[in-house]
């Protein structure tokens, strides 16, 4: 009896190590990686491959080829994935993930004044973003499409 609830244990021990394994991918948001822009060339949005989990980011927007907004970013590993924000250099505000898919990923952060909640997704050749509100409000919408100069996306 001891024997066999000690294998038990072994077993589900061993399940639940390769569960966490799984969700735990360093590259599971690889998808997102490459130089993306929106159709007018005024918004831009860099992410680096995966350094073990980890990817770093930036976004500028342009107006008469001046850059008026940058961002850095940086989403760290974790069990499931943290979205740093440094609006201006400034932060970081951390949105954790609370959706995560293989095209997909949502991440939020309730007590954030705007945005509270981020979402990217890919699909096919574009990459979308949405900001909004907790309640989907107030939404933004970013289509990026692969860059056209300065690199490339996958």
């Amino acid at each position: 009896m001891v024997i066999r609830f000690c294998a038990t244990l072994i077993l589900v021990g061993a399940c639940t190590t390769q569960t966490m394994a799984e969700e735990a991918d360093p590259n599971r948001l690889d998808w997102l990686t490459g130089c993306w822009q929106s159709e007018s060339g005024k918004t831009r949005e860099v992410w680096s491959q995966s350094e073990d989990g980890y990817y770093f980011g930036y976004s500028v927007v342009a107006r008469d080829t001046h850059v008026v907004f940058f961002e850095q970013m940086r989403i760290d590993p974790a069990p499931m994935p943290v979205f740093n924000a440094y609006p201006s250099g400034a932060g970081p505000s951390a949105f954790p993930a609370v959706e995560l898919s293989a095209h997909s990923v949502t991440f939020a952060n309730p007590a954030h004044d705007f945005p509270q909640k981020i979402t990217y997704t890919r699909e096919g050749a574009a990459l979308n973003a949405v900001i909004s509100r907790m309640d989907d409000s107030s939404p933004g919408y970013f289509n990026y499409v692969a860059c056209t100069e300065g690199g490339t996306s996958d």
